[in-house]
């Protein structure tokens, strides 16, 4: 055994499979409407303790099962109970307690492990653990490998609350009593054969240590705990588990991870709904928990409706001063750079969530990296802007003090508040994806085309290429998460690997390895100097500058098009304007002229009765006349004068009518042409400012051909989201070399801040290596100068809370969640909770969460808890809570089809599949129109996707005439050249998987079977060049079929995996009867089976 290293064994009683813990729970709120439903079919166990190397129990060990108490409190009081799920912590409380009682006083655990009561049964009890954990393998049981698979579920909904009944800590609490008893007084037979006295009977003193815990003691301790809780025969309870591990001498007091009976975040979750309750949470978990009503919809912005959005947010100005070193003709597509910019500029002085929706093969990964880019920049420019003479100066006075080692006491010395906020944890639902991108990240793979430039900054790359495992580039991300990768990462990264033993005179045998302490030791003996530091941050500087000056001249030819647009947009408008002001014009003339048509006409009718009362006042009759006519006369001339003189008045009035309407047509001609003047001006300016915008236009497009994000430019939406804006090969080149020259920064300094983080370091490798605890603000300080060395840290959610364990809200910088959509809603709240910055990414038209509780049990405890039917997690998931509050999306078809559902941001462009296996996935699950297809495929490939058409009868989903099409086929690629590795062969059941299974091991071996065959559920994320669908089902079981086909999910995922080739194996006019299946068979051609019967013209394209 390593120096330093002793043994632990953590004890599983009372095992029990989660099949009988569904049946139990079905028999009472009702079975499931789907038994095809994926579900953990593991085992686990009643509770479990940990043992020392010694058989002793260690304190704060014991843990009880949340869901076999659940299971018991089904039976009494039963669900129809106030309160009936109420209880669990406290009883936890009384089980633990009651069992601490076997764990021995600290100073015997401190003291000489090798005399006395410990050391003579020690040996004992360590020979029968062994030999339990060696019948445990032998049963099938891996007593070294990972532990039992467990549910969560039934803990999620636990609250602390008053005791009821309190069985299991009673029936502890009884074991213990039992246990801790001296034994009785031997019958007088039995005295006098062994020649004992009656006051040796009476004198025995009582035990002065606890008894050592041996397998007979735990399965009585499991038959005594079945009973009480009864679900003995419920569960059908039996058995103990072993796990033994080795752990660092130091920490064999502490218990093993093994917690994992009951959910892993429910600690989390308790403290979480404390802080909602005390209001004491940030934007991210304000929006995240959001009650669907509440969220505003009027400021959503649909990427899709309105591209001049996209355009504008993807200017220069906004895009991240460094990018991912990767080949510089393979840069970013519009939609991907929308999400990075938007991502970095709305939490560049805010904290929140931020959607990305990721459908297959469009580059999720890619994006990610370009983020962690412009992360590290920008701590890299916060560094340079602190303006220190020296990497040590950049550390505040504040130091505290750990102790490490028996005889050595760490300082932690803290950084100052600018360097903080950047660090990066990726979490996913599943150990894969974790992985993956942690092992993509630094890998080599990840800076194809550039990766002479990429391993040329040397940002620690030999060491960097220890910690992975694999040729790396750069120490740019650590997989963490449970305790043997943390193991693994300490002791590749702090020490190194000494393996090859560096000895000059052996040429074939590989130099060792230096870890980080090495490293900075050698640093130590070779003080970086400040004039070094200042020719780093000189460096940077200058490109950065170099930057700068590219991004300002990019931003005009972004400001010509800012200026273009509207402009152009506002054409038609102006010149409708300018139209519509002639018309009045013209309009205003012709009435003018009309009126002083009319006008020539009043005046001279006025005129005529002026002349007429003129004439008849010259005509009047004298005095004489009127007398001779007895005033007759007088009369007449003086009636016809009143009417000429009211004819002239008329007249008069009606010049004077006409000249007011010549007035106002006179100013109304004014006033038309001012404008249409002023228009006409408007509209020359306009078209001479857009002809010069379009020559300035025009010569950035020779400058920086097909670079220019201008929508006129494409002819289609397709064209335009193919488009990679402002990303021409100088500024590209730039880009890389600002990123790369962050890191030879960070390194810099690094190595001259040694005597300030070489403590910082040692204190975070003992914390994940032995879980060592200190202050929370301590705490916080040393993962803030372990993420300054490793910028991106994985763990799988399961893992978060332990690892963080002690930090508060908001205390590390950037959480991305991967595969959102595959992770229940509360998975992720400890992860937003403890980010100030969320970026979820993923896709409600791939698969949901896989929950092991049953949906009538989901929907029992939600109503017992009053919780609004949207929070069931069977129905919901993280990235369908992160898309309700996403400002910047577009809308999708509803998985079942009915409606439609807002997503947040949407990366468009697919690069995996052939057009093919794209055209079906764009068809059933984004409407046919929201990916674009950007595939470069390269060469020719082997065969032709196709659909088997096999018929055979069956009981189950195992139809095994599909077995033989697929041994068959198999043997086909095998002979077309194409190697194991490249095919993954998966099916929607798992009965039809363990059948394909066989057939597979049979054909390709048994590695190609375990690693390349299973459900379609264990490919998301993943992609090969060939995938095989094996539909299975019996023609009878329509039910089968029906689930498969309930939403495009499951078939979407299956047929964006292949990047080449798709076989769908199954009964060809069953499965078409299904929707979204029949898409998939008029796509594939089809290929009789059997093969005898299949005629020259093998492929016929429905």
């Amino acid at each position: 055994m390593p120096k330093g290293k002793v043994w632990q064994f953590s004890v599983y009683g009372g095992i029990y499979g989660l099949p009988a813990a569904r049946e139990a729970l079905a028999a009472v709120f009702g079975r499931e409407n789907n038994e095809f439903v994926e579900r953990d079919d593991s085992d686990t166990a009643m509770f479990a303790f940990t043992l020392d190397a010694e058989g002793y129990l260690v304190e704060d060990s014991p843990c009880l099962s949340a869901c076999a108490w659940a299971i018991s409190r089904l039976q009494k009081p039963g669900p129809d109970a106030p309160g009936w799920l109420e209880g669990f912590k406290t009883e936890e409380k009384a089980f633990v307690a009651a069992l601490n009682r076997l764990a021995p006083p600290k100073p015997v655990r401190s003291g000489s492990r090798g005399n006395g009561f410990a050391a003579k049964a020690g040996k004992a009890v360590l020979g029968q653990l062994k030999g339990a954990a060696a019948d445990a393998v032998t049963t099938g049981a891996k007593a070294t490998g990972d532990a039992v698979k467990v549910t969560t579920a039934a803990a999620l909904t636990t609250v602390a609350g008053p005791l009821i009944g309190g069985i299991a800590g009673a029936a502890a609490g009884t074991f213990v009593e039992k246990l801790l008893t001296p034994p009785a007084p031997k019958p007088e037979s039995a005295t006098a054969a062994t020649g004992a006295t009656s006051d040796q009977q009476t004198t025995e003193p009582p035990l002065s240590e606890p008894p050592l815990m041996t397998p007979q003691l735990v399965h009585a301790f499991v038959s005594r705990l079945g009973a009480a809780l009864d679900v003995t025969d419920l569960l059908k309870v039996e058995g103990v588990r072993v796990k033994c591990v080795q752990v660092h001498q130091r920490t064999a007091d502490e218990a093993s991870e093994q917690n994992f009976l009951n959910s892993f975040i429910s600690d989390d979750l308790l403290r979480i709904e404390a802080a909602v309750r005390d209001g004491d949470v940030g934007p991210g978990i304000d929006s995240y928990l959001a009650d669907t009503a509440s969220i505003p919809v009027g400021n959503r912005i649909d990427v899709r409706s309105f591209p001049e959005t996209v355009v504008g947010k993807v200017a220069p100005k906004h895009i991240p001063g460094g990018r991912w070193p990767t080949a510089i003709d393979r840069p970013l597509a519009v939609s991907q750079q929308f999400a990075v910019n938007e991502i970095m500029g709305e939490f560049a002085s805010a904290s929140g969530v931020f959607a990305v929706n990721g459908p297959p093969g469009t580059g999720k990964t890619t994006m990610l990296r370009d983020v962690v880019a412009a992360v590290v920049v920008d701590r890299a420019q916060r560094i340079v802007d602190l303006r220190v003479a020296h990497p040590t100066d950049a550390f505040a006075e504040r130091t505290d003090r750990v102790p490490l080692r028996p005889k050595y006491t760490a300082t932690v010395h803290w950084l100052r508040p600018e360097l903080t906020g950047s660090e990066i944890v990726v979490a996913t639902a599943g150990n894969k994806a974790a992985a993956n991108i942690t092992m993509e990240i630094p890998g080599i793979d990840a800076v194809r085309g550039a990766e002479d430039a990429a391993c040329g900054a040397d940002y620690f790359t030999e060491l960097a290429s220890n910690v992975l495992g694999a040729e790396a580039w750069g120490l740019i991300a650590a997989k963490l998460g449970k305790r043997s990768n943390r193991g693994t990462f300490v002791k590749r990264f702090w020490w190194g690997d000494q393996a090859g033993g560096g000895s000059a005179s052996a040429p074939e045998q590989p130099a060792p390895i230096k870890g980080m302490k090495e490293i900075l030791e050698d640093a130590a003996a070779r003080p970086l100097t400040a004039d070094i530091w200042a020719e780093s941050v000189r460096r940077f500087k200058q490109v950065r500058a170099e930057v700068d000056e590219l991004t300002a001249q990019r931003q005009q030819a972004a400001d010509v098009i800012d200026r273009l647009v509207p402009r152009k947009a506002g054409l038609v408008d102006l010149r409708a304007t300018v139209d519509a002001a002639r018309t009045a014009t013209a309009h205003h003339t012709a009435a003018l002229a009309e009126a002083n048509a009319k006008l020539v006409v009043v005046e001279k009718k006025a005129a005529d009765a002026g002349e007429a009362c003129d004439e008849h006042a010259a005509r009047q009759p004298n005095f004489w006349v009127s007398l001779s006519t007895f005033f007759r006369a007088g009369r007449e001339w003086d009636t016809k004068r009143r009417k000429l003189d009211r004819a002239l008045d008329d007249a008069k009035a009606a010049v004077e009518a006409v000249r007011s309407t010549v007035a106002i047509h006179r100013a109304a001609v004014g006033e038309a042409s001012t404008a249409q003047r002023r228009h006409e001006v408007r509209l020359q300016k306009t078209l001479h400012e857009i002809a010069a915008l379009e020559n300035q236009l025009a010569q950035a497009r020779a400058r920086w051909p097909e670079r220019l994000p201008y929508r006129a430019d494409f002819a289609t939406d397709e064209e335009f989201q193919l488009c990679t804006p402002w990303a021409d090969a100088a500024y590209t080149e730039a880009r890389n070399r600002l990123f790369l020259e962050a890191l030879r920064l960070h390194k810099t300094f690094i190595l001259g801040a040694e005597p300030r983080l070489k403590d910082n370091l040692d204190v975070a490798m003992a914390m994940l290596r032995e879980g060592l605890r200190m202050p929370a603000e301590t705490l916080r300080m040393v993962w803030q100068s372990f993420f300054l060395v490793v910028p991106v840290v994985s763990t799988t959610f399961a893992s978060l809370p332990h690892l963080f364990r002690g930090l508060e809200r908001e205390t590390f910088g950037w959480l991305f969640i991967d595969e959102a959509g595959q992770a229940t809603p509360q998975q992720a709240l400890g992860g937003i909770w403890r980010a100030r910055r969320s970026v979820i990414v993923g896709d409600p038209q791939q698969l949901k969460p896989i929950v092991p509780l049953p949906l009538s049990a989901q929907h029992a405890l939600r109503r017992n808890h009053r919780v609004d039917e949207q929070w069931t997690p069977e129905n919901a998931s993280v990235q369908r809570l992160a898309d309700r509050s996403a400002r910047f999306g577009t809308s999708l078809p509803e998985p079942d089809g009915n409606g439609r559902v807002w997503v947040g941001a949407p990366l468009r462009v697919h690069r995996r599949c052939e057009r093919l296996m794209f055209g079906i996935s764009n068809d059933i699950a984004y409407g046919g129109d929201l990916m674009i297809y950007g595939t470069q495929v390269k060469g020719d490939y082997p065969g032709h996707s196709a659909w088997i058409d096999v018929r055979g009868p069956s009981s189950d989903n195992w139809v095994p005439e599909e077995g033989k099409a697929l041994a068959h086929l198999l043997d086909e690629l095998k002979r077309d050249g194409i190697a194991p590795e490249e095919i993954r062969v998966i099916s929607p059941f798992r009965d039809t998987v363990r059948g394909a299974t066989g057939v597979s091991s049979n054909r390709l071996g048994w590695t190609f079977a375990r690693e390349n065959v299973g459900t379609v559920h264990t490919v998301q994320g993943q992609e090969s060049n060939v995938i095989i669908l094996v539909l299975g089902s019996a023609p009878r079981k329509v039910r089968a079929r029906e689930w498969a086909a309930e939403t495009p999910n499951l078939l979407n995922v299956a047929v964006s995996r292949a990047k080449r080739r798709i076989y769908v194996i199954g009964n060809r006019g069953l499965w078409r009867e299904q929707r979204f299946f029949e898409t998939l068979a008029a796509r594939l051609s089809v290929r009789a089976w059997p093969m005898d019967d299949l005629p020259d013209n093998v492929h016929r394209t429905f």
